[in-house]
């Protein structure tokens, strides 16, 4: 009997660590996005602020923010319009690249 419980705890304690770290994922994730970002080659100041509340502005605009599938997903709250992008962090996660889906436009952005 004592055995079989040993075995047990084990198995959950293997299925307990590996879960954990499919439920951190996302949140750091999310985390790499919160904070000010300005345009890295365009002279004006374009600047997305992502906040953790799933917030934010995008070059003056108010918006709602989340990943979903993968993908940046920015809604326009004042409009109806919803931009998706893939995105990749660079220079330890102090670059940001974004490629708009619809139209492929990639621009860059710096971590402030």
């Amino acid at each position: 009997m004592k055995k079989q419980i040993v075995i047990l705890g084990i198995a959950i304690l293997l299925i307990v660590v590996g879960l954990s770290g499919c439920f951190n994922s996302d949140n750091s994730e999310l985390n790499k996005f919160i904070g000010k970002w300005k345009h890295g080659t365009i002279q004006d100041d374009i600047i997305i602020e992502f906040l953790s509340n799933g917030k934010g502005i995008y070059q003056g605009n108010s918006v709602e923010w989340e990943i979903k599938d993968g993908k940046l997903v920015v809604d326009f709250t004042d409009r109806d319009i919803i931009l998706t992008f893939d995105y990749e962090f660079l220079n330890n996660n102090q670059i940001l690249i974004l490629t708009e889906l619809e139209t492929g436009q990639v621009d860059d952005y710096i971590k402030q």
